[in-house]
């Protein structure tokens, strides 16, 4: 379902690996927690996900626009974006585990990101679809440069299983800290706490009685 919401030829080069946070959220992570990001996954998507409070990680985002994030943001003024290769060099197997939307209109694809030989890697490996970073819909890599799919309406989300240390990742790594990123207008603009479960009314993420059969090897 999630393959055939896609457009094939509909991508874009994937520069940066992005979160946006209030800024609330970067000072208790400067003052409580060293500078390290890392939390348990909440239960947002699908609640049936096998992942769902079980691995720890890091949302980022991978839309991209003419190389570069969005400029505005719906869930808090402070940006970090990391380069896409860092990130992917450090974390390099995917995993397909989510297909979901909140309101039946935007529709995310989440895919996570485990250093290989870790625990993480291995619960992964066990419970969720793994994909070639070379042949996938969704984000791949050709040559030496990672492509995500933007079709509209599809947003693709990666759960990065590794601790982050935000100043390392700034000062060896590339990494930009951004402040005073506005808001989109007409948005909420707070996350809810714990995760929101999918919209178990939407036709298009929710499995039908019988599934149909996709093949990568056509994209």
């Amino acid at each position: 379902m999630a393959v055939s919401s896609c457009i094939r030829y509909n991508t874009t080069p994937c520069v940066w690996l992005y979160r946006n946070r209030w800024t609330s959220y970067f000072k208790d992570i400067f003052t409580n927690h060293g500078g390290i990001m890392v939390y348990a996954k909440d239960n947002s998507g699908d609640q049936a996900s096998p992942i769902n409070g079980q691995i720890n990680g890091l949302f980022f985002m991978a839309k991209n626009i003419n190389g570069q994030p969005p400029g505005d943001s719906p869930f808090g003024e402070i940006h970090i974006q990391i380069p896409a290769d860092v990130l992917l060099s450090m974390a390099p197997n995917l995993y397909f585990a989510d297909f979901y939307c909140m309101n039946g209109k935007i529709h995310y694809i989440t895919l996570v990101m485990t250093k290989p030989g870790s625990a993480t890697d291995n619960y992964c490996r066990d419970k969720l679809l793994p994909l070639s970073p070379h042949n996938n819909p969704f984000l791949f890599k050709r040559g030496s440069e990672w492509h995500v799919n933007v079709t509209p309406y599809i947003l693709v989300e990666l759960f990065y299983t590794e601790d982050i240390d935000i100043d390392e990742m700034i000062h060896e790594y590339g990494a930009i800290l951004l402040t005073d990123i506005p808001r989109p207008p007409n948005c909420r603009g707070r996350s809810t706490p714990g995760g929101k479960p999918k919209n178990m009314m939407c036709t298009k993420c929710n499995l039908r009685p019988s599934a149909e059969s996709y093949n990568f090897e056509t994209f």
